[in-house]
């Protein structure tokens, strides 16, 4: 079920229902932002607990550093009716990060049935803007095949791939300190094991290697405008093919099932045990393993980037000009007098 409420400042917000094991609960979905938000009493029903409970855990989650408010917290300014009348109020709004966060403080259980079905549904809000109807498919299964290739291709999103993946250590790891050093060296090191697996590159190699002012979009494969920004081409993911992002994301549902599948039946885990996890799960499915973590040629990869972005700039001048672009008479100066500006 979807349907529209008045949101004034911020634009529509579609309703999401989220219907398990006999609860029915509506949450929102902002176009805009591509995010499923909730209020607290919203998120104190899903998992049966007191609103006040809520506040407070969004507030230690807060505090610990775990997530940041800018970007999980939004006010939306809803109409609603309170008896006769329609009233205008500002309501803050939290997203799916941290309705999981707090879930796993207070129902592991719960939270992890509303992150699949966040994962199934709520992220399978496709670009034409419907949500999945899973009645309508069970009765017209000749629309199955059409809308899994469309859900294939969402799920397959470089966006979501390492967001699942570090949310799994997060909640899964009985050792996790979000503060730790070896934490956020252990991120860079998941990540290069993913790029190692998939390209034979690791993050700043794939940067060296594909960065390319003659190239469209310098090579970039992932971005959020028409144009590259600095702060995209030095991020090697964003240089990973659709085929390669499409790898990427089953190796990481194939971990997340395990990790899942392990929580359920209450094992413990622990960073190295999830680490040496995802070193099996590479060796099984015939990757080559990423040793260890030695980034020596980072501040290359970044220097190497930032020079072929300063190329691509001008190749756009350039051809903005109605010229071809050569790069013996970029060299030459050929082409000084339309930078000149």
């Amino acid at each position: 079920m979807a349907g529209d409420e008045n949101d004034e400042s911020n634009g529509p917000l579609s309703i999401v229902q989220y219907n398990q094991d006999n609860q029915i609960i509506d949450f929102k979905y902002h176009q805009e932002s591509e995010e499923i938000w909730a209020t607290t009493k919203e998120i104190a029903s899903l998992y049966g607990v007191e609103r006040q409970t809520i506040i407070e855990h969004i507030s230690n989650i807060y505090k610990d550093g775990e997530l940041e408010q800018i970007s999980t917290c939004r006010e939306f300014r809803l109409v609603q009716n309170e008896g006769k009348r329609s009233v205008s109020r500002t309501i803050s709004h939290f997203n799916m990060d941290i309705v999981i966060s707090v879930g796993f403080r207070v129902n592991a259980k719960k939270a992890i049935a509303f992150r699949q079905w966040g994962n199934k549904t709520l992220r399978a809000y496709l670009e034409q803007g419907y949500l999945i109807n899973e009645t309508l498919l069970r009765e017209s299964p000749e629309k199955l095949n059409e809308l899994a290739a469309q859900v294939r291709a969402l799920r397959a999103g470089e966006k979501q791939v390492y967001e699942k993946v570090r949310e799994c250590f997060k909640i899964s790891a009985s050792d996790y300190d979000p503060k730790a050093q070896e934490v956020r060296s252990f991120y860079a090191l998941l990540q290069d094991k993913f790029h190692h697996a998939i390209t034979g590159l690791t993050s700043s190699k794939l940067i060296q290697d594909r960065a390319d002012h003659t190239a469209d979009n310098m090579g970039l494969y992932s971005m959020k405008g028409t144009f590259p920004t600095m702060s995209e081409i030095i991020i090697g993911k964003n240089y990973l093919k659709p085929d390669e992002i499409y790898k990427l994301h089953l190796l990481s549902e194939q971990f997340l099932l395990y990790a899942e599948s392990a929580a359920l039946r209450g094992k413990n885990m622990t960073m190295q045990s999830l680490h040496k996890q995802l070193d099996r799960l590479l060796t099984l499915n015939d990757y080559d393993v990423l040793p260890g973590y030695t980034d020596y040629i980072k501040d290359e990869a970044i220097e190497h980037a930032r020079q072929e972005y300063a190329l691509y700039k001008k190749r756009q001048i350039v051809e903005r000009n109605g010229i071809t672009y050569d790069d013996e008479l970029m060299a030459a100066g050929e082409y000084n007098y339309l930078f000149e500006d």
